[in-house]
């Protein structure tokens, strides 16, 4: 789940909780469902073991949560937290 937080000058606060349906999640990744045999045929002729790449991606993935992004204009700030 995405949690967005927007803060105005006058320090009121406005939350949004976005959650991603599974089936959503499934057809935003489906293009790279399609382009993981050209990855894996690349990793091969690169040298690189495209298991050990795939692990790698899996770790970089569920490293994100707890991940927090803020954005701050002069009276304005969104603060993104990906949990």
């Amino acid at each position: 789940m995405i949690d967005l937080s927007e803060v105005c000058n006058s320090d009121k606060r406005k939350r949004y909780f976005v959650g991603v349906p599974f089936v959503l999640l499934v057809v935003l990744l489906s293009p790279l469902l399609l382009l993981a045999p050209v990855a894996f045929v690349g990793c091969l002729v690169a040298g690189i073991d495209p298991f050990h790449a795939g692990r790698l991606l899996w770790r970089v993935l569920t490293a994100l949560r707890g991940t927090h992004v803020e954005i701050a204009e002069r009276d304005r700030s969104v603060l993104v937290h990906i949990s």
